[in-house]
């Protein structure tokens, strides 16, 4: 999720705020970060690094899910939801 973060700082630095919410669950933990930047063009421009494609990559591989899009009215959410080990051997 750092590069979520790195993301606000490249793609919306018009955001007046960044939230990231860390969540649990019995099954899951859940983090996302959220800007508040007016809605652009696109945020997208390719710069390196890792983006979106890098973290659904390395979410998938655990196990996981990442949700990325616009926020109703403005800004970006990225969410991730991976799932609480069990401490039972696979």
């Amino acid at each position: 999720m750092q590069e979520a973060l790195t993301n606000v700082l490249r793609h919306a630095p018009t955001a007046r705020s960044v939230t990231v919410t860390v969540g649990q669950g019995e099954q899951c933990v859940t983090v996302e970060i959220a800007d508040d930047a007016p809605a652009t063009r696109s945020r997208h421009p390719q710069r390196g690094g890792y983006g979106l494609i890098g973290m659904r990559e390395r979410v998938e591989a655990l196990g996981g899910t990442l949700r990325a899009g616009p926020r109703p009215g403005a800004g970006w959410s990225v969410l991730a939801t991976l799932p609480v080990p069990t401490g039972e051997p696979r």
